[in-house]
This record gives C-alpha cells, sequence and structure tokens, in this order.
C-alpha cells in the first residue's frame, strides 16, 4: 500500500492501471479503511482494469464483478474504465481501451499481480515488450488458476492491457504473496529476462517495485 501512495503522491490525477484476484484484495481493503479514516483521497485517480476474462460480463467471477466487490465500495472511487467482453465490437472495444488511455496520457502506476506462468496482467508467455492492448487466447496455468472460481466454465480468451501501457508507467509495482509464487517470482527477478516470463520484463520499466511477503521473496537470489 505504501510503495502505492508514494507512487501516486504529487499527482494531480494518476492514471492507475488496476488488477484483480486474491493478492491485490488486502491493498483495496486498506485503501478503503483509510479513506474511511480520511487518510487518503482517491477521488482524482483515473483508474483503468488491466484485463478481463472473456466471459460474461457480468459472471461472478469476471474482473467487473470484482471491482464492485473492492473499489466501488471505496468512498469517492471513480468508476474504473473496463473492457466489455460481451461488446459485439470486440476490435471497436480493444480501440476504445487504448484511446482512452492515450487520451488519459497513459498510466502513471501498473499495479500488477504475476500468474504461476510469470503473466502480467493477460500478457501471457511469449508477450513481447511492444505488446498493447488486444484479445488474447489463455494458456492451460491461467485457465487452471482461473478455474478455482469459474469452474468448468472458465474462459478460453481474455482482453489485456500490453506491456507497453503496462511497462510504461513511470512506476511499476508487481505483488506477489504465498509460497506458490516463490518460484515464478525468482525466476522474475533473477532468471533470464525473456518474453517466455513477461514479469522478467519489469526490469525494463522506469521504476519496478516488487512487494513481497517473506516466502514469495524465499528464492530471490538464492542461485541454481
Amino acid at each position: 500500500m505504501s510503495a502505492l501512495m508514494e507512487a501516486v503522491a504529487g499527482l494531480a490525477n494518476p492514471v492507475v492501471g488496476l488488477p484483480t484476484g486474491n493478492t491485490p484484495v488486502a491493498l483495496y481493503e486498506d485503501l478503503r479503511a483509510r479513506v474511511l479514516r480520511n487518510e487518503v483521497d482517491i477521488s482524482n485517480w483515473v483508474p483503468f482494469a488491466i484485463d478481463e476474462y472473456g466471459g460474461l460480463r457480468d459472471h461472478p467471477c469476471s474482473n467487473r464483478r470484482f471491482f464492485a466487490r473492492y473499489w466501488d465500495t471505496i468512498p469517492g472511487a471513480p468508476p474504473v474504465e473496463q473492457f466489455d467482453p460481451e461488446t459485439s465490437d470486440l476490435p471497436g472495444d480493444i480501440r476504445r481501451m487504448s484511446l482512452a488511455l492515450e487520451r488519459a496520457g497513459g498510466l502513471d502506476v501498473s499495479v500488477l499481480g504475476i500468474g504461476m506462468n510469470g503473466h502480467l496482467a493477460f500478457n501471457e508467455p511469449g508477450s513481447m515488450l511492444d505488446s498493447t492492448v488486444r484479445r488474447v487466447d489463455l494458456q492451460e496455468a491461467s485457465r487452471l488458476s482461473g478455474g478455482l472460481c469459474w469452474g468448468a466454465a472458465v474462459p478460453t480468451w481474455g482482453l489485456t492491457l500490453g506491456l507497453k501501457e503496462l511497462l510504461g508507467a513511470s512506476t511499476v509495482v508487481v505483488m506477489a504473496n504465498g509460497v506458490a509464487k516463490a518460484d515464478v517470482v525468482a525466476k522474475a527477478i533473477g532468471g533470464p529476462e525473456t518474453p517466455e516470463c513477461p514479469a522478467s520484463l519489469v526490469r525494463r520499466a522506469p521504476r519496478p517495485i516488487w512487494v513481497l511477503d517473506d516466502v514469495a521473496a524465499a528464492g530471490v537470489g538464492k542461485s541454481g
């Protein structure tokens, strides 16, 4: 939380890419508590969803519903600019998101989780640094993770901001917790810099910040 607040400090209208999933829940809950204590005001933020599943817009496991639970309940929170996976004009929706981000001046801060296969948002292994807003096919690891909520109905595709938009932010905050993320975190921070582990490309960001708990960070700096 402190990394995010430091990143937006002094910005009149910070443009922030927001993640979903289990890892950032504590961040949103802490943010809500600080707003209620009048310690923080987020009404001037310009928030963007970094991705969305290619399923029903209002499915309980969609990212749209996640933001309804954890972001929209924060007093003063501006609406999140989001993808519409049910649109009849998917290329048009991709262009809309791209133009909205361009009009906002690009991201000031990207807040990201890291997938078990090293993905960032839905930039799966093989994604290049110049990748932009697009539709993507989800790889097995991402579908297995999503299946914990979606079950057998887990989508086969998704929509995402590209690495160009995400890693072009002035500050990139990557969060990970739990022992299950230790190996991929170690690869991302200390392994080869490669599109096969998109999180390893965070090193190219202007100001990368990793926010890890002890077990997620356990393999960082170890050889072998």
